[in-house]
């Protein structure tokens, strides 16, 4: 299966935010997720997590994880499979240090979830 990579305007403008050294280190360590990823998918069990449980209905379950980069850097990403073009999509969301993840995690689930009917949500979310 091969594996797509896209990115969203608000990780472009988060990823220019960071110094080339963390740029660097963001790029790489993506490389390294994706190389893994493509190999064994059991890897979102260890490498990627959820900050919020997301309960959707109608069986759909979310695939909206956090990445770690390094203790201060996270990056918010969707993995999905595409069985028809039998392709692993992961579309990178926003790239943010840790004290603003659970912040743009919540902000990223509203924004692709508010079409669907969602059961027990446990996120917070706020409008600016």
């Amino acid at each position: 299966m091969d594996t797509l990579i896209e990115s969203t305007k608000d990780f472009e403008r988060d990823l220019e935010k960071f110094n080339n050294k963390e740029k660097f280190k963001i790029v790489k360590k993506l490389n390294r997720y994706v190389e893994i990823l493509s190999k064994n998918k059991t890897f979102l069990d260890k490498q990627a997590f959820k900050l919020q449980e997301i309960k959707l209905s109608d069986d759909y379950d979310s695939s909206l994880y956090a990445l770690i980069i390094d203790k201060d850097i996270r990056l918010i990403v969707t993995i999905d499979d595409d069985p028809i073009f039998d392709t692993t999509v992961v579309t990178l969301f926003r790239v943010v240090n840790t004290e603003e993840a659970s912040k743009a995690y919540n902000s990223v689930a509203e924004s692709l979830y508010q079409d669907f009917s969602v059961k027990h949500q446990e996120i917070e979310v706020s409008s600016s």
